[in-house]
C-alpha cells in the first residue's frame, strides 16, 4: 500500500477527498484530522488530461479554527463521521540534511504518506463510532479543565495525561531531553502501570478474580490508551500489560522479555517503519536494559553463578551478598547502556547525569498524574477550586523536576556532545555490550574474566566516540532559498553564511541539528559574504539564542562596515563575546593546511548593492581549491577577470553565485576558472525561478557536472588534498 500511494505523485496537486475521520486532534489554531478509507480526484498532470482518481489508506488534514465560524463547525465534528476536504497534497518531506528530522519516514511509520491544508471542508454524514468518539469528547472535557486549573502548566499536564503536546512549551522539551529526561513526557509504560494498579489492584483487593479483574483492568488501559492517542510505545505498553493480566489469569509465570518480544512482533507486523522511530528504539531499549542487561550487571558485579535467562528470576537475585536490593541502580545502568547509542543517533548527545536524574524524578511522577487526574474529576464534578487545590501537589513536582534539571546542568560534563554515530559504529558496540552481558561463562556457571570485561565495555563506549575529520570536509547545506556552508578539517569548523529567505526556522530546525550531529559544540570562525536574509538568518539565531554552539569569530566584508545590517551582526556577536574582524581582498585566513583568501571586494569599495559587496574566498586545502562566491554579480566577476592572475587554476569546485541567478556566472568567468564542478544553492520551486536555465545551458555547454541543493538536498566534498569525492547525502523528490 505505502508504495503505491508513493508512485500516486500527488504532491502539489489540488484535490477533493472523501474519508471517515478516525482521529481529530486541537493544536492551537489548526484542528488535524486523519482521514481513513479514502477516495479522491486530483488534477490531471498536463492541461486538458483527465482528473486523476485514486484512494489511500489515510490522509492527514488540517483545519483552520481561525476561521470565522469555523469554532462552531468543528465543535459539531465528531470521530466516524464522514469528511470530504478540497485542498492541495503535500507528501511529508524527507530530511535534506544530516541531523535534520525525517518527517517523511516518521509519518510512513504512521501509515501517512500525504496530507492536506484544507481550502474548505464539510461533513457529509453523521455516522459516528460511538466508543471513540465518547473517549474523543473526553479528552477534550479533560484537557478544558485541565487548561482552567493548571494555568501556566495546563501545556504539561495535558502532555502528561493525554499525550497532547501541542501546548507543551519548547523550552521545557528542550530541558528535559537535554537532561535525559524526555521519557517523562510520553504516555508509555509508567503511565500504563500506574492506572493498572489503581483499577487492577484495586479489583484484586476487592476479592475480583484474575479472570474478571483482568478482563475489566484491560479494557479500562485500551480505553486510556485511546484517550492519550495510542502512540506506538503506549501500544507497547499496553500489550505487554495484557500479557501480564493474562498470565496471571492463567496461573503462568509472566516473562518481561518475552511480551516485550510478542509486542515487538505485533507492532512491526502492523507498520514496519516503526522501528525507526526514536520513541519505539528507546521505548523498547529501556525495557531491553531492564530485562536483560540489569540482571546480567548485577552478576557481574559478584561472584557466583550467572543469572538465569528467566527475568523473574533473575530480578529476584538482584541484591548485594548480604541481600539488600541494588535493582534500582542497576536498572538505570542497564537501561542507559541499551539505549545510549540509540539517545545519540537521535538527540547527538549524552546527558551525562540523566541516571540519577531519573532516579530523583521518576517516583514522584505517580504524585503528579494523580494530582492532575483528581484536578479533571474535582473541577468538573465539584468547583474549580477543589480542582487547584488538587492540582498543587503535581505542579509543586513539575517545579522541582526544573529545579533538578537547571541544578544538574551547572555541573561539568552535564551533557556530551558526541554527535551522530555511524552504523559501524553502533554495531560495534551492540556486539561488544552483548559479548561482555551474555558471553565468557565456565562450565560450573560462573562467569570469568570481570575485571576484562569492564576494560572490553568501555573499549564499546569508545566506539561511540566521534570520528576525527580526515582531510578537509565541506557540506553545502540545503538551508532552502539561500546558502550555508560547512568547513570541517580536525581541528577546526568553519561556518560560511548561514541564512534563508524561506525556511522560518532554519537555524533551529537545519543548522543547529547539523552542526549537534557532527559532535560540533563550537565554530571557530562564521564567515558572512554579505548581510541579505538569505545568508545569515541562521547565523543569527546561532547567535542571539542558541546555547549548543557556541562561534568564536565572526568574519564580515570590510566593504560593508556603513550598512545597518552589520552593525546588528557586530552588536549580537559582542554580546556573546564572539570577536569580530573586517576582511577585505588580499587577506588570508590560515589554518594549517587549510588557507581562506579572500579574493574580493577591496574594503573602499563603494556600493548600495549588498550583492555587489559579497565576499568572495579561494579556499585551498593542499591541491584541493574551492571558489565560493556569495551574492557577487557579473561586475564583480569581471573586475576580477581583470586581474585573472588571482584566481585559481581548474579549481574542483565552484559555489556558483547568486544562487544561479543570471546576473553572474558569466561565460567570460566560466572560461577563465573551469571548474571541475559545480554547486548551486537554491530553494525548490523557489519564487525567483533560480537557477535560471541560461547559467544551466552555460554550465552545460563546458560539460560541468552541476549538483543543486534544491533536487540532492546536502551535498557532501571530502578531500585529503590529492583526491576529492562528492556525496549527494539525501535524495528530493
Amino acid at each position: 500500500m505505502g508504495e503505491r500511494e508513493f508512485k500516486l505523485s500527488l504532491d502539489g496537486k489540488e484535490a477533493a477527498v472523501t474519508g471517515q475521520a478516525a482521529e481529530i486532534k486541537w493544536s492551537g489554531d489548526w484542528v488535524v484530522l486523519v482521514l481513513t478509507d479514502v477516495s479522491g480526484e486530483a488534477d490531471g498532470i498536463m492541461e486538458n488530461e483527465a482528473d486523476i482518481r485514486f484512494s489511500l489508506n489515510r490522509i492527514q488534514v488540517y483545519l483552520d479554527a481561525a476561521e470565522a465560524g469555523a469554532v462552531e463547525r468543528l465543535a459539531d465534528l465528531a470521530v466516524g463521521n464522514r469528511v470530504t476536504v478540497q485542498g492541495e497534497c503535500a507528501m511529508f518531506q524527507p530530511a535534506r540534511n544530516p541531523g535534520e528530522f525525517d518527517f517523511q519516514l516518521y509519518y510512513r511509520s504512521m501509515k501517512l504518506h500525504y496530507r492536506m491544508f484544507a481550502e474548505s471542508w464539510q461533513a457529509t454524514d453523521e455516522e459516528t463510532w460511538p466508543v471513540r468518539n465518547f473517549l474523543y469528547r473526553a479528552g477534550r472535557w479533560a484537557a478544558a479543565r485541565l487548561s482552567e486549573t493548571a494555568g501556566e502548566d495546563a501545556g504539561m499536564f495535558q502532555a502528561l495525561m493525554l499525550g497532547d503536546k501541542s501546548g507543551l512549551p519548547e523550552e521545557t522539551r528542550k530541558l528535559y531531553q537535554d537532561n535525559g529526561i524526555a521519557h517523562m513526557l510520553a504516555i508509555s509504560g509508567l503511565h500504563l502501570s500506574l492506572v493498572s494498579m489503581a483499577v487492577y489492584g484495586l479489583l484484586r483487593k476487592l476479592g475480583v478474580g484474575y479472570g474478571a479483574a483482568g478482563i475489566l483492568g484491560g479494557s479500562v488501559l485500551a480505553a486510556f490508551s485511546a484517550l492519550a492517542g495510542g502512540s506506538p510505545s503506549l501500544m507497547r505498553a499496553l500489550l505487554m500489560a495484557l500479557c501480564g493480566f493474562l498470565a496471571a489469569c492463567l496461573g503462568r509465570t509472566y516473562d518481561l522479555l518475552s511480551a516485550l518480544s510478542l509486542a515487538g512482533l505485533w507492532l512491526l507486523w502492523d507498520s514496519p517503519y516503526l522501528v525507526c522511530q526514536a520513541g519505539v528504539q528507546l521505548s523498547f531499549g529501556a525495557l531491553a536494559g531492564i530485562g536483560a542487561a540489569a540482571p546480567r550487571l548485577a552478576a557481574l558485579s559478584q561472584s557466583g553463578p550467572v543469572l538465569k535467562q528467566d527475568s523473574r528470576e533473575a530480578s529476584e537475585q538482584m541484591t548485594d551478598k548480604k541481600g539488600r536490593p541494588v535493582q534500582g541502580f542497576y536498572v538505570s545502568v542497564g537501561m542507559q547502556l541499551v539505549t545510549v547509542p540509540m539517545v545519540l543517533f537521535h538527540f547527538f548527545q549524552f546527558p551525562l547525569y540523566g541516571i540519577f536524574l531519573n532516579l530523583l524524578t521518576v517516583p514522584l511522577m505517580g504524585i503528579v498524574v494523580a494530582s492532575g487526574a483528581a484536578s479533571v474529576f474535582l473541577s468538573g464534578l465539584v468547583s474549580l477550586q477543589a480542582g487547584q487545590f488538587a492540582i498543587g501537589a503535581g505542579r509543586l513536582i513539575l517545579d522541582w523536576y526544573e529545579w533538578c534539571c537547571s541544578l544538574f546542568e551547572l555541573l561539568p560534563g552535564s551533557s556530551l556532545a558526541l554527535g551522530r554515530p555511524a552504523f559501524w559504529q553502533m554495531g560495534a558496540y551492540y556486539g561488544i555490550l552483548i559479548t561482555v552481558l551474555f558471553g565468557g561463562v565456565g562450565k560450573s556457571g560462573n562467569r570469568k574474566g570481570g575485571t576484562g570485561r569492564k576494560i572490553l565495555l568501555a573499549l564499546g563506549i569508545c566506539f561511540l566516540l566521534p570520528v576525527p575529520v580526515r582531510g578537509l570536509t565541506v557540506t553545502f547545506l540545503d538551508v532552502g532559498q539561500g546558502d550555508g556552508m560547512v568547513l570541517q578539517t580536525r581541528q577546526n569548523t568553519i561556518l560560511v553564511d548561514g541564512g534563508s529567505s524561506d525556511e522560518k526556522k532554519l537555524g533551529e530546525n537545519r543548522l543547529e541539528p547539523f552542526l549537534k550531529s557532527q559532535a560540533i559544540r563550537q565554530v571557530d570562525y562564521a564567515i558572512v559574504s554579505h548581510a541579505d536574509q538569505d545568508h545569515t538568518s541562521g547565523l543569527i539565531y546561532l547567535l542571539e539564542e542558541s546555547e549548543a554552539v557556541k562561534i568564536r569569530n565572526l568574519i564580515l566584508p570590510a566593504a560593508g562596515q556603513q550598512d545597518e545590517a552589520y552593525k546588528k551582526l557586530v552588536k549580537l556577536a559582542e554580546s556573546r563575546n564572539c570577536r569580530v574582524h573586517w576582511m577585505e581582498a588580499g587577506e588570508c585566513l590560515a589554518l594549517g593546511k587549510l588557507k581562506i583568501r579572500c579574493l574580493y571586494p577591496a574594503a573602499d569599495f563603494q556600493t548600495n548593492d549588498r550583492n555587489e559587496h559579497s565576499l568572495v574566498l579561494h579556499v585551498s586545502y593542499d591541491a584541493f581549491d574551492l571558489v565560493l562566491t556569495g551574492d557577487m554579480t557579473s561586475a564583480g566577476e569581471a573586475e576580477l577577470l581583470k586581474e585573472p592572475d588571482r584566481l585559481p587554476d581548474q579549481p574542483e569546485v565552484l559555489k556558483i553565485s547568486h544562487h544561479g541567478s543570471n546576473t553572474a556566472t558569466s561565460e567570460g568567468w566560466l572560461e577563465r576558472l573551469k571548474p571541475g564542478c559545480a554547486v548551486v544553492s537554491y530553494g525548490e520551486e523557489n519564487r525567483y525561478g533560480h537557477p535560471h536555465q541560461e547559467v544551466m545551458e552555460r554550465l552545460a555547454r563546458r560539460w560541468i557536472p552541476v549538483y543543486e541543493t534544491g533536487k540532492s538536498g546536502a551535498v557532501k566534498v571530502k578531500t585529503d588534498g590529492m583526491e576529492n569525492s562528492i556525496e549527494i547525502l539525501y535524495n528530493g523528490r
